[in-house]
């Protein structure tokens, strides 16, 4: 009866030892699977309806056009916070996020910049303007329809971004404020903006010329501008003026 005891006992540690084995084995495979990058999901937000970039546009960054090895390697050896900074250098690349999952896999998370207007240039290239001040330079693959800005202002060369200026952060004042405004939003086509900063705008209901002055007052202004629309227009005529101004304090100027 002993000697059965101590086989039945012999089996069990027997078995216990084998079962040590495989979940080791089981283990290492595990953490062996979790360290090399299995694969790359690209995550794209195109909530806004922006299509500058694409999957393999940011499989071509982060792989500096294949010439990097990516899939296959010891995520030991990727540098992913190098891999987002390389992402949020690229224009069209608001924000970034790269990471691995328990399958090995590398997540690229990506927010793209939106436009909400377009520099028109009689010097050089178009360009748009971001939400965030940004200004980007136009795509190949996708064309945003924005408000548009010529004169002056739009042939600056040295333009890389509004918030780096006053004049810059009072003019994102203004086209953000208008982008929140579904009316005005509709309404505004085009603003010329002149070497001193002065606006005029260019509306879609109107032949007349908005003076708006410097991008300060946005609020009081574009409430003069309703009373024109709303009230004055309708009892004088829509092509009874060429311009209104509302740049004067507690003004409106018909001409």
């Amino acid at each position: 009866m002993k000697l059965k005891l101590e086989n039945i006992w012999n089996v069990v540690k027997v078995m216990s030892l084998v079962t040590i084995i495989f979940g080791s084995i089981g283990l290492v495979e595990k953490e062996y699977g979790e360290r090399i990058c299995s694969s790359i999901t690209v995550d794209i937000d195109n909530q806004f309806e922006n299509y500058f970039i694409n999957e393999s546009d940011i499989v071509d960054l982060i792989t500096n056009g294949g010439e990097n090895r990516i899939v296959g390697e010891s995520f030991d050896n990727l540098n992913l916070k190098s891999i987002e900074t390389t992402l949020l250098n690229t224009k069209f690349v608001r924000d970034a996020e790269v990471y691995k999952d328990l399958e090995g896999n590398l997540i690229v998370s990506i927010n793209q910049s939106r436009p909400i207007a377009r520099l028109i240039s009689n010097k050089m290239s178009d360009r748009y303007i971001s939400n965030q001040g940004k200004v980007l330079p136009l795509s190949k693959r996708y064309t945003a329809r924005v408000l548009l800005i010529d004169g002056t202002f739009a042939n600056d060369p040295k333009l890389h971004d509004l918030n780096e200026t006053e004049n810059g952060r009072q003019l994102m004042s203004l086209l953000n404020f208008i982008e929140k405004n579904e009316f005005w939003k509709a309404q505004i086509a085009q603003m010329s903006i002149d070497k001193k900063g002065n606006l005029n705008l260019y509306t879609q209901v109107s032949k007349q010329v908005v003076e708006f002055g410097q991008p300060v007052d946005i609020e009081e202004k574009f409430m003069k501008l309703s009373i024109f629309y709303k009230e004055i227009l309708p009892a004088k005529g829509w092509n009874s003026y060429n311009r209104v101004s509302v740049k004067f304090k507690d003004q409106i100027v018909c001409e």
